[in-house]
């Protein structure tokens, strides 16, 4: 045979990865999930949501009534006022205490806490959205990093094979470009690991390793125009986001409406002091008075009191403030509404795009594999006549060079196709697995 196959960059790239062998190697399954867990993105959409719940627990409690409680102590002397029965008390030193509880309860507030409540739970709705919103993109970003690993990995591989000549010495130049080819996939596949790596929160990028999809399974078709992709992309976080953003301006502009409106409260109270200087008296039956210590416990019985109030608070001229804060919520709402109008085409806009972007990739791929096909035939055809003598080396070198690019373009187009299909499921219910 007059071929010589170089296999030294081969085994170069075989040798160089046999040493991970026994490493765990990823699959786009478990990328996925474990960026779902450790992904910083996703993990500071998730503490807003809990601050979210945190504010949502607060509406709730703001139904019930204000409940507080107070006590103090006092030493005094010199002229001092008894506290308890409010007469002056002479070159004395005198000790009082004084304790109360007291509840509130707003009756009537406009109905702000019913509509501060219904924002909360919008609130919460809204970032619960904007948490699976960044996990689909991460997703995305992550399905896409992991084909551009497979397709740098096995393009690798497919450019190795260009050095396949006659003549070495005579094709020197040409095994110098393929090297650099080998080096250049493996720059761009290292980098892909390396933004994969950083997607998934993983430290050790030099042991990472994934394990190669099942392309023959995802390889299935082109998708076809359904209105139901459509419809289903509508429901996707972006526009449901947007749609919580009316409902949430639609709240404020109620709150701010309730300003309008009088207040009604409800106050009640209960209270006792005690004061070392007051004196307990007594009549005697000569007509004199008897004076004993007043005890604590007595004092607070005898000097307590209780009050129960009602407070009504009307707003008749603000500077019109309320006013002014009514137009501004209203002027949120129109552009809450432009807001969901916009995010829905541009949703239509995407999914048209994805639909056309994957029939493009199928229709591609099926051009590559009749590419290949017809390369694989002439390399075949040319390394017999030169065999036979009948073909030069340029003309085998040619034919081989045009094979392995019709393989790289293969490769290319199928692992496009796969992340098309991806993005279009990123928009819609779209499954090429079925």
């Amino acid at each position: 045979m007059k071929r010589i196959r170089i296999l030294s960059i081969g085994a170069l790239l075989l040798f160089g990865t046999s040493g991970h062998a026994q490493e765990r190697r990823w699959t786009l399954e478990e990328c996925i999930a474990h960026a779902y867990r450790q992904n910083i993105e996703i993990k500071t959409q998730e503490l807003t949501a809990a601050e979210k719940r945190l504010s949502l627990s607060e509406s709730k409690w703001s139904y019930a009534p204000d409940l507080s409680a107070s006590a103090d102590y006092s030493l005094s002397t010199g002229r001092v006022l008894d506290p308890t029965t409010y007469d002056f008390v002479e070159n004395q030193t005198v000790s009082g205490n004084n304790a109360s509880v007291g509840v509130s309860l707003p009756l009537f507030d406009g109905l702000r806490n019913h509509y501060n409540l219904q924002r909360a739970k919008l609130d919460l709705r809204s970032s619960l959205l904007a948490v699976e919103t960044t996990r689909r993109s991460v997703r995305l970003n992550v399905t896409a990093r992991y084909l551009e690993v497979q397709a740098g990995k096995t393009e690798r591989m497919v450019e190795a094979r260009k050095v396949t000549m006659a003549d070495l010495l005579q094709i020197r130049s040409q095994l110098s470009d393929a090297r650099n080819d080998v080096l250049t996939a493996r720059n761009t596949c290292e980098i892909a690991r390396l933004e994969l790596c950083q997607l998934l929160e993983i430290e050790d990028y030099a042991s990472f390793r994934t394990v190669a999809p099942d392309t023959a399974r995802l390889v299935r078709g082109a998708p076809a125009e359904d209105d139901a992709v459509l419809d289903a992309a509508q429901q996707l976080p972006e526009v449901e986001s947007a749609r919580v953003g009316i409902e949430l301006a639609r709240r404020d502009l109620q709150l701010a409406r309730t300003a309008y409106w009088p207040t009604l409260s409800l106050a009640a109270g209960y209270g006792s002091s005690y004061s070392d200087a007051r004196q307990k008296m007594f009549q005697q039956a000569d007509g004199t008075y008897r004076y004993e210590a007043y005890p604590f416990f007595e004092q607070y019985r005898d000097n307590a009191s209780s009050y129960v109030s009602l407070s009504l608070s009307i707003p008749i001229f603000g500077k019109f403030t309320t006013r002014k804060n009514v137009q501004r919520q209203k002027l949120a709402l129109r552009r809450a509404e432009y807001a969901l109008r916009t995010a829905e085409k541009q949703v239509e806009k995407e999914v048209t795009q994805a639909l056309l972007d994957a029939r493009t990739a199928w229709a591609r791929y099926l051009g590559a594999q009749e590419y290949v096909a017809s390369a694989e035939e002439a390399a075949r055809q040319v390394g017999r006549k030169y065999d036979l003598g009948a073909a030069t080396v340029t003309d085998y070198n040619a034919a081989v060079t045009t094979r392995v690019k019709a393989r790289s373009q293969l490769l290319q187009a199928k692992y496009e196709y796969l992340f098309k299909i991806k993005t279009l499921s990123y928009y819609t219910n779209y499954n090429n697995e079925e």
